[in-house]
């Protein structure tokens, strides 16, 4: 495989650091196989190909790294200039957020607050739901560098008061008021999210009885060459009610669910 070669013995941290351009033409590789049209034969047998599930593991991290890569480069260049929503807006993967974000929202029950598990140092999912939709949003991640780096660019947008950025993990959602929380496709350990989410949502729904809506991010098809699928297993005591996936060149498959 081509891109494994490509990546294994590179830094990426340097490269973002001095050449985010570089960094987006060596995943681009990944990103076209990714995009594939091919029938579900044809992708279970690349999946399942010995050497390619070999090269999995090594091929997810270095996703989940450059994810988080190009999110603080891209959160610093945005802090670093007077008109945000100008360079968030010229981003490439811009429309695909777009995208991902009105296809959630035209598929959800009315939502009043947002809770995002895995909100990452650039926040664009909460930002896009407030500038499209006017919905408040609490983003909760467990890295304190990322939840830095996310609330100055949730001020510097001047939506501070519209969002607000939190430390820790789901377990936050127990202490806070929402109505429908969206996990991320990166966001882990998915069984322990999924466990704990059933937990605090049956008690919300014994306390008041409101709808919750439940959404997750995850990758099918040759998309699963990015990151690992979430698998049935991991959302146990949740009743799926929908299943979107991608279009218009977005990466993720939307999974609605309901508390069982």
């Amino acid at each position: 495989m081509h891109f494994y070669d490509n990546i294994k013995n590179r830094d990426l941290s340097t490269i973002a650091e001095s050449n985010l351009k570089e960094l987006y033409e060596i995943f681009s590789e990944l990103d076209e196989l990714g995009h594939l049209d091919v029938d579900s034969t044809i992708c279970e047998f690349v999946l399942q190909d010995p050497v390619i599930r070999a090269l999995l593991p090594s091929v997810h991290s270095s996703y989940s790294s450059y994810f988080s890569l190009h999110e603080i480069q891209l959160a610093r260049k945005i802090l670093d200039n007077e008109n945000p929503w100008e360079i968030l807006e010229s981003f490439s993967l811009y429309p695909r957020y777009e995208n991902l974000i009105n296809t959630q929202f035209q598929n959800s029950t009315r939502i009043k607050v947002l809770a995002f598990i895995g909100c990452g140092p650039l926040p664009v999912t909460l930002l896009l739901f407030s500038k499209l939709y006017g919905i408040h949003c609490i983003g909760i991640d467990k890295d304190p560098e990322a939840v830095a780096l996310a609330k100055s660019c949730v001020k510097h947008f001047g939506l501070e008061k519209e969002i607000s950025i939190i430390e820790g993990d789901e377990n936050m959602l127990s202490e806070l008021e929402w109505d429908a929380v969206l996990i991320a496709a990166l966001a882990e350990p998915k069984p322990r999210i999924f466990q704990n989410l059933h937990t605090i949502i049956k008690k919300k729904k014994f306390e008041n009885d409101k709808p919750i809506s439940v959404c997750y991010r995850s990758y099918t098809g040759m998309r699963q060459l990015f990151y690992w699928p979430v698998l049935p297993e991991h959302t146990r005591g949740f009743r799926k009610i929908n299943e979107i996936n991608p279009s218009c060149g977005a990466n993720n498959t939307l999974i609605f669910l309901e508390c069982e």
